[in-house]
């Protein structure tokens, strides 16, 4: 055999392996962008799961907030329907509160 075969075989084998490692690095690099889009899938998935849930809690206790809103002003109504001049001494009393405690500000 000569050296130029031997050359040109050694040159055949070092391209072989090049090819070899390239299809390597392919199929290695797909299954990483396999794996990441798959676990970027699985994260919106649960980000939007996450968002329903947080937006169904907002609204039951927005609901939850008007509901108190309603009672308490419903049992205001009540009190001052019953004993009205009670009521108009205790807004004097805390307007007078307020004021002092503005006035105690500046």
């Amino acid at each position: 055999m000569s050296i130029t075969s031997q050359v040109t075989n050694k040159v055949q084998e070092a391209q072989d392996a090049v090819t070899k490692a390239s299809a390597n690095a392919a199929a290695k690099a797909g299954s990483i962008a396999d794996d990441v889009s798959a676990n970027y899938d699985d994260t919106m998935e649960r980000a939007e799961a996450a968002l329903t849930t947080v937006g169904e809690q907002s609204r039951d206790i927005a609901e939850k907030a008007r509901s108190a809103g309603e009672g308490l002003k419903t049992t205001v109504e009540g009190a001052v329907r019953e004993q009205p001049v009670t009521a108009l001494l205790l807004a004097i009393a805390g307007g007078f509160l307020v004021g002092a405690m503005w006035k105690g500000r500046s």
